[in-house]
């Protein structure tokens, strides 16, 4: 699957747990998840502190409403595209190669978490 049609196919089944997801669909899904969500940040500093680069790493400080506002429209598509990755597999979970793709993912969508919706 290439890049464009696995960022509409998520957005397009962002809700539908019933489908599968290839493994490509996931790569592609939190590589555009990511930029996007460093895009959205850098624009928030743009926008409302020019001066404040160091905000990305003090956690006490909120970054804006941009990057906020992005996550948590793109927090569903991500769980359920984590969800049919898991529906694609067919042998059971712990005997696939693609075992450790699913928890680095979740590890991801959890540090997004910690850093731009706190």
């Amino acid at each position: 699957m290439e890049f464009i049609n696995a960022v509409r196919d998520g957005f397009k089944n962002y809700a539908n747990t019933k489908t599968t997801a290839s493994r490509s669909q996931l790569y592609y899904w939190f590589s555009f998840a990511l930029i996007s969500l460093i895009f959205c940040t850098l624009l928030d500093i743009f926008i409302f502190d020019s001066n404040a680069y160091s905000q990305l790493l003090e956690l006490n400080k909120p970054t804006g409403w941009i990057s906020r506002i992005w996550f948590w429209s793109i927090v569903t598509p991500s769980i359920t595209i984590i969800v049919r990755r898991i529906k694609d597999m067919s042998q059971p979970i712990w005997n696939n190669s693609s075992f450790i793709d699913l928890p680095i993912m979740i590890v991801i969508l959890l540090i997004m978490l910690l850093l731009l919706a706190y």
